[in-house]
C-alpha cells in the first residue's frame, strides 16, 4: 500500500501493528455498519457475506486475514475517525462522490446518524454509498463496482441488448475475471441500478374513470359516483355462484401510475453542467428583440410581469404539459390506448428542451380506452403537486452554486393534437363552434350533401379596406363586414363557467347548470392560481395541422379516391349555396346521374405523372427527411402512407416545385405562398416585425383557396392555419410547442413494453431504469461516446448568428451533423434533381 495509514495491513498477523490496525477497524466500523451486535465479516472466508459478533470477526481477521476485495475498505475505515472527518467517497475517477454529494445527503451525516435512520430510503442510499466506493477488483482505481455496472447497463439500453444476453454477459465477465465484484444475476444488477433512480406511485382508480382512490378517498371500497367496486369481482360460474360478487383476492380494477414531480425537478440541479443550463433562458439567451425561445415571447413576459416574485429567481422552472394516446402493441388489430402525460422543461435551450432525456413522464393512464373528458380525474395528483410547487416550492440543492434555494415551478401551456385539445381545455372541438380561438364567433356552415361542417369566411380577417371584402362573385355572394374575433381570455372563461358542475365517468347526473355550453367541463388547470392569467393556455399543434392540410391538398390535386375534397356531393353543395356556377354539376344525357366539369385545379393524367415524378425523383440531403419516394405510387398516380414529418417536408419544400410544373398560376401561386409561410413560421429565429406580414400572407392565401377549391375542402384543420401566427407571436418558436418531439418520445415509451399483458407496468419500469441511467451518466467520467448513445451530452452553444438551414454538414472531425443541431453562419441550400 502506498498510503501510510494502509502500511499496517502488510505486517505479519502476529505483529503489534497488524493487531492495532484490526482493533481500530472494528472500533470504527461497528458503530456504523453493525445491526444490533453483529456485522458482516470481511475476512477471506466470509467475504462480507455472514454476520458475526465483534469478537468472532476479530478472530477471523487475525487467523484468515482480510478479503482482497475489502482490503482497501478496511484500511480506510481503520483510519477514519468516528466523527466522520474523513470522506470515504474520494479516490475514484468516476465522480460518484460528487453524485452522492449533489443529492444533498452528505456521507458523513449518514455515518453519524445511521443508527437513527429507520426509513427504507435512507438505508437504501447508505447501502449504495458503501457499494459505490468498492473497487471493481482489487487494486482497480478506474472503476468502482457501481460505475462499471452503470456503464455496462448503458450499452444494454443504447444497443437494445436483450435481458438474457445481458445476464449471460455478466456471467462471462464473472468467469473471465473471478475477482471482479459484480452481481451474479441480471435481476440483482437491475435492482442495484433501479434503487438509484426515482420511484413512482400506483394509484387505484374507478374502472369508469369517475374518481381516484387517492387523498381522502384512498380507503374507500366503492366509487362515489357510479357505485362500482374498487376491485375486480369474480364472474358467476356454476358452483361458484355463492362467491359471485365477492372479492376473493383484492385486485384493483384500474390503476394509474404517477411519477412524483419534485425530485425530478430537483435532479436537474444536481449536475453542475445542467444547473448552468437551467438558467440559460435568463443568462445565456441572446436578447436582441428576435424570437428564439419562449422567454422572448409575450406569454412568458406577461407572466413575469404579473408575478415578479417568481421571475426574480431565474432558477424557477417553466413547464409545458403534453398529452397524447398511443397503442403500445405496435399492431392495429388490437385496440388499446395508453395515455402518458409528459412535462417539457422550458428553462433549457431550445435545442435541448425537447430531447427525450429532458422530458419528464408525469402520469401514465392505463388503457384500453382513452380517458376522454375524465383525464382531469387522473391529473389530480399532478395539479396538486404543481399547485404546491407554485405556492410553497421545495428546498433544492444547486450543485453549481453549492447552496440550497427554494425551487418553484409553473405551467405555461399544454401541447396536444386537436382531439387532445378538447380533453385538456374542455372546449368541444366539433360542430359549429369547433374553433377554440374564434370561439363563439366561429364562421361555420353545414354542407347538406357532403354531410360535414365547413369553416370558411376568412375575409373577416382581412384589413377593413381590402378589396376582397366587397367581392361577391368569387366568394359567397355577400359583402364581408365582419372583423377578427377577440381572444377569449382565461378570466372570461372563468366567468362563463362560474357554477359549472363537472361530471366525469359513465353515470351522469342530471341538471347541469350550463346545458348547451360549448365547454364540456371546467378544466382542472384552473385550479392553478395563475392559470387564468396565461395568455396562451393551450397550443394548436402545427404538426397535425400540416398533416391534414397536406392530405387535403394532395388528395384533391391528384383526385385520389376517398381523399379528394372535389366530388359530386361537394359540387351539389356549391349549387345549393348559389356560388361558383361554373362548378355546378350537370345532369347526364340519360338523366341517371350528375356529372362534374373540370375545375381549374384538376390535373390531366400526364400532369399527374409529372407531379408524382417530381416527388419521386427529388434528391434530399442525407438525414434531413425519410425516403419520401417510397410513398409515391406513379402507376396509381397517388401519394399514400407518408408520415407527419414527410407531410411537413412536402409542404415546406417539395410541393412548390411540383405545382409549378403542373398547375396554372392561379392555383400554383397560393400553394407556393403557403409553403413560404410555413417555412417562415417554423424558423428557429424570427424577427417580431415579421409576424404582421405572415398573418397578412396566410389570410390572403386562405381567401385565394376559397376562390379555387370547393367548400368541402375547408375542414377545421385548414381553418386553424390562420391562428398559428398569433400563437407563435405569443408563445414562441413553433418547433418547441408541437408534437414532433412528443411523438418521438412516445415511440421510446412503446419500446419499453416487454410484457404484453401489462404494457403500462413495463413502460413504468423501463422508464425508471432509463431515468436512473441518464441521471448517473451525467456524473460518470470516461468515454463520451458511450454517454451519447443513451443521453445527449451537455454541450455549450454560442448565440445563433443566422437562421438554421435544413441539411447536413461534416464537422472538423468528419462526423455528419444535422444542421438543425448546430449553429452555422451559412448552410447548404436544399437541392432538387428534377
Amino acid at each position: 500500500m502506498d498510503d501510510d495509514y494502509c502500511s499496517w495491513i502488510e505486517f505479519p498477523k502476529s505483529s503489534k501493528e497488524y493487531v492495532a490496525g484490526i482493533k481500530a477497524f472494528l472500533e470504527n466500523a461497528f458503530p456504523i455498519y453493525a445491526k444490533g451486535q453483529e456485522m458482516k465479516c470481511p475476512c477471506k472466508v466470509c467475504v462480507n457475506r455472514y454476520w458475526h459478533l465483534q469478537t468472532i470477526i476479530y478472530d477471523h481477521l487475525i487467523c484468515s486475514g482480510p478479503s482482497p476485495l475489502h482490503m482497501k475498505w478496511i484500511c480506510e475505515v481503520s483510519h477514519t475517525k468516528v466523527d466522520g472527518s474523513n470522506d470515504v467517497m474520494e479516490g475514484f475517477e468516476d465522480n460518484l462522490g460528487e453524485m452522492f454529494k449533489c443529492t444533498g445527503k452528505k456521507f458523513r451525516d449518514l455515518e453519524n446518524d445511521y443508527e437513527s435512520l429507520t426509513n427504507a430510503e435512507a438505508r437504501k442510499f447508505y447501502r449504495h454509498v458503501r457499494e459505490g466506493k468498492q473497487p471493481l477488483y482489487p487494486g482497480c482505481t478506474k472503476f468502482s463496482r457501481l460505475s462499471f455496472l452503470i456503464k455496462l447497463y448503458h450499452l444494454k439500453c443504447a444497443h437494445g441488448i436483450s435481458e438474457s444476453a445481458f445476464g449471460e454477459l455478466l456471467e462471462l465477465i464473472k468467469d473471465a475475471f473471478p475477482d471482479a465484484h459484480l452481481p451474479l444475476s441480471l435481476n440483482a444488477a437491475k435492482n442495484m441500478i433501479k434503487d438509484l433512480g426515482l420511484h413512482y406511485e400506483k394509484i387505484h382508480a374507478c374502472r369508469n374513470s369517475c374518481m381516484l382512490y387517492w387523498g381522502d378517498n384512498k380507503d374507500k371500497e366503492e366509487c362515489d359516483n357510479c357505485g362500482v367496486s374498487r376491485w375486480v369481482l369474480p364472474a358467476k360460474k356454476g358452483s361458484d355462484a355463492s362467491h359471485a360478487g365477492q372479492v376473493i383476492r383484492k385486485v384493483p380494477a384500474n390503476v394509474m401510475r404517477y411519477f412524483p414531480l419534485k425530485p425530478r425537478l430537483q435532479r436537474f440541479f444536481m449536475c453542475k453542467d445542467y444547473s448552468k443550463l437551467m438558467t440559460w433562458h435568463d443568462v445565456g439567451r441572446q436578447k436582441d428583440g428576435k424570437l428564439r425561445h419562449p422567454a422572448d415571447a409575450q406569454s412568458w413576459k406577461t407572466m413575469d410581469a404579473i408575478y415578479p416574485d417568481f421571475s426574480s429567481e431565474n432558477r424557477n422552472i417553466s413547464l409545458g404539459v403534453a398529452a397524447d394516446g398511443f397503442n403500445p402493441y405496435r399492431s392495429m388489430n388490437l385496440s388499446h390506448s395508453t395515455w402518458p402525460i409528459i412535462l417539457v422543461n422550458y428553462n433549457l435551450p431550445p435545442w435541448l428542451c425537447m430531447k427525450p432525456e429532458n422530458l419528464i413522464l408525469s402520469t401514465l393512464i392505463s388503457g384500453p380506452e382513452s380517458p376522454r373528458n375524465s383525464i382531469d380525474v387522473y391529473m389530480q395528483p399532478l395539479i396538486a403537486e404543481l399547485k404546491e410547487m407554485w405556492e410553497v416550492g421545495v428546498q433544492t440543492y444547486d450543485a453549481l452554486a453549492d447552496e440550497d434555494f427554494n425551487l418553484r415551478a409553473r405551467v405555461l401551456w399544454t401541447i396536444s393534437d386537436f382531439p387532445g385539445y378538447a380533453m385538456l381545455s374542455g372546449w368541444s372541438t366539433k360542430g359549429k363552434l369547433a374553433c377554440p380561438v374564434c370561439h363563439y364567433e366561429t364562421s361555420s356552415h353545414y354542407l347538406k350533401h357532403s354531410k360535414k361542417m365547413c369553416y370558411m369566411n376568412h375575409r373577416k380577417f382581412l384589413d377593413p379596406a381590402h378589396k376582397w371584402r366587397m367581392d361577391t362573385k368569387r366568394f359567397d355572394g355577400t359583402i364581408e363586414k365582419g372583423h377578427t374575433p377577440p381572444i377569449l381570455t382565461g378570466t372570461d372563461i372563468e366567468e362563463l363557467l362560474s357554477g359549472y358542475v363537472n361530471q366525469f365517468g359513465l353515470k351522469k347526473k342530471k341538471g347541469n347548470s350550463q346545458k348547451g355550453c360549448p365547454f364540456k367541463k371546467k378544466s382542472i388547470f384552473f385550479d392553478l392560481p395563475y392559470w387564468k392569467h396565461n395568455p396562451l393556455r393551450h397550443n394548436l399543434d402545427a404538426m397535425h395541422i400540416e398533416k391534414n392540410v397536406c392530405d387535403n391538398i394532395l388528395g384533391t390535386l391528384l383526385n385520389m379516391s376517398g381523399k379528394t375534397k372535389d366530388h359530386v356531393a361537394a359540387r351539389k353543395d356549391l349549387q345549393e349555396m348559389g356560388i361558383r356556377k361554373t362548378l355546378h354539376p350537370v345532369l347526364s344525357e340519360d338523366g341517371t346521374h350528375h356529372e362534374i366539369r373540370a375545375a381549374i385545379f384538376d390535373l390531366s393524367n400526364k400532369e399527374k405523372d409529372v407531379f408524382c415524378s417530381v416527388l419521386k425523383n427529388t434528391k434530399l440531403p442525407y438525414g434531413c427527411a425519410s425516403n419520401i419516394s417510397r410513398y409515391v405510387h406513379t402507376k396509381e398516380r397517388k401519394v399514400a402512407g407518408y408520415k407527419s414529418h414527410d407531410a411537413h417536408f412536402i409542404l415546406h419544400y417539395m410541393l412548390q416545385f411540383a405545382v409549378k410544373k403542373t398547375l396554372k398560376a392561379e392555383v400554383a401561386v397560393p400553394l407556393m405562398r403557403l409553403s413560404a409561410f410555413l417555412r417562415a413560421l417554423w424558423s428557429k429565429v424570427i424577427d417580431l416585425e415579421e409576424f404582421k406580414k405572415l398573418q397578412t400572407k396566410i389570410v390572403e392565401v386562405l381567401c385565394q383557396f376559397e376562390m379555387i377549391f370547393p367548400s368541402a375542402f375547408f375542414d377545421i384543420m385548414v381553418h386553424l392555419l390562420i391562428h398559428l401566427t398569433s400563437e407563435a407571436e405569443v408563445g414562441g418558436p413553433e418547433h418547441v410547442r408541437n408534437m414532433f418531439g412528443i411523438e418521438r418520445y412516445l415511440a421510446k415509451l412503446k419500446s419499453y413494453v416487454r410484457n404484453r399483458s401489462k404494457p403500462e407496468g413495463s413502460i413504468a419500469e423501463g422508464y425508471i431504469a432509463e431515468e436512473c441511467v441518464t441521471f448517473c451518466s451525467r456524473f460518470l467520467g470516461g468515454d463520451e461516446t458511450t454517454k451519447n448513445t443513451v443521453c445527449s451530452t451537455v454541450f455549450e452553444r454560442g448565440p445563433t448568428q443566422a437562421e438554421y438551414h435544413i441539411g447536413t454538414r461534416r464537422n472538423k472531425d468528419g462526423i455528419m451533423i444535422h444542421l438543425e443541431d448546430a449553429d452555422w453562419k451559412a448552410g447548404p441550400s436544399l437541392c432538387f434533381v428534377q
